[in-house]
């Protein structure tokens, strides 16, 4: 993309350019808008030139810019075609039986230490690691944005040929099921559930009675959470969250680095702390004791919500330049995605990303293919898509 701009600066070609940015959409503004105010961030921060590349993970400035430019340049120049669908499941079918492979005992590619497999998890080593993305917790992401998307396709889809489609969707199912991972049932749930009274019908009737079913559901899976304790799992600490009972190591953890990231706001209240820098602010660690394993102790360097890590990192400035982005995208999809099975399904897939994200985190293994699902919702939202590109 670099190397096209500057051929067309060169030849002095840019007349598109001009056009679309004079043509840009909100969403397109708040992503520029979201890279501003992360550089603002990082050059304001104490911590630089550390938030150029990040402190720990790489989410440093320069990471997040190029997130930003994959949305722009995806959005204005790409558009979806039904080729990425094939080889979207292609890989997903390869990726997802080298997760069961490895679920299995079998170690084809070396990721785990010699003598170790991924049934040792949680008894050799902390941590759990599958296929080529690694933290189970990637996975998880990457599954709730891409599951939704098969789904869709092969419910909107024309022709046949769709059903090879089970094949890729099957499989990413059976993967994700058997990891356990709680935020991708959340993220999948949301992608394929939640969504399907938009994205799955298209006559108006049928998405209100579907919204309502949809609606009694929750409220009654809420009653029961509320009312009945499972006694363990994800469940029970729902339940005792429901009742303010509030424990640190809930959800592996995560309230209590949520507790101590939103300690820290008050010291960075206007531009963060500085992308990618949680680790060198002092947070309390987060202690459990594992009857193998022994005493863990793990540093803070994340918060595992990305809305909550980028509003300690960037600021409220960038949290709600990326809210604005997400809302402008998602209340035109609502319009959009009964008319046209490519963006229910370019829309559903973002939404389970986006529902996962409250547990889960940014890097750089996952976050660009949902910046470039992004680019692609975006680009068929603006433009009048061709019957050529329809799933």
């Amino acid at each position: 993309m670099a190397v096209t701009a500057l051929y067309r600066l060169f030849t002095r070609d840019i007349g598109p350019v001009r056009e679309a940015l004079r043509r840009s959409s909100w969403a397109q503004r708040a992503a520029v808008l979201y890279m501003g105010v992360t550089w603002a961030s990082a050059l304001c921060s104490p911590y630089w030139p550390q938030t150029l590349l990040g402190v720990s993970r790489y989410e440093g400035a320069l990471t997040l810019t190029l997130y930003g430019l994959i949305f722009l340049l995806v959005s204005l120049y790409g558009r979806a075609g039904r080729w990425m669908l094939w080889m979207l499941a292609g890989a997903l079918t390869l990726f997802s039986t080298l997760c069961l492979v490895q679920m299995a005992g079998l170690d084809p590619l070396g990721l785990y230490p010699p003598g170790f497999t991924y049934l040792d998890a949680g008894r050799a080593y902390a941590g759990a690691y599958l296929g080529t993305l690694g933290n189970v917790d990637l996975v998880a992401a990457f599954l709730s944005l891409v599951i939704p998307i098969l789904l869709y396709a092969l419910l909107r889809g024309r022709g046949r040929g769709r059903l090879l489609l089970l094949i890729p969707l099957g499989l990413s199912l059976w993967a994700a099921v058997r990891m356990g991972v709680s935020a991708g049932y959340l993220g999948v749930g949301a992608g394929c559930v939640l969504a399907f009274p938009v994205a799955g019908l298209t006559k108006k009737k049928h998405r209100a009675l579907a919204g309502c079913v949809l609606l009694g559901a929750a409220v009654l899976a809420f009653l029961t959470v509320f009312f009945f304790d499972f006694g363990a799992g994800m469940l029970h600490e729902a339940h005792a969250l429901l009742h303010g009972e509030a424990q640190g190591n809930f959800g592996s953890g995560r309230v209590h680095i949520w507790r101590e990231v939103l300690k820290a706001l008050p010291g960075h209240t206007l531009l963060g702390a500085g992308p990618d820098t949680m680790l060198l602010g002092g947070l309390t660690p987060f202690t459990r004791t594992d009857p193998v394993l022994g005493t863990l102790v793990s540093r803070i360097d994340v918060a595992h919500n990305e809305y909550l890590n980028i509003l300690y990192h960037q600021g409220p400035g960038a949290l709600l330049a990326y809210l604005a982005l997400l809302a402008s995208l998602f209340c035109r999809w609502l319009r959009a995605a009964p008319e046209d099975g490519t963006t229910a399904a370019l829309g559903a897939g973002a939404l389970g990303y986006c529902v996962q994200a409250f547990f889960g985190f940014s890097m750089c293994l996952t976050a660009p293919f949902f910046w470039a699902a992004l680019g692609l919702l975006e680009s068929r939202l603006s433009y009048r898509p061709c019957s050529s590109t329809n799933l």
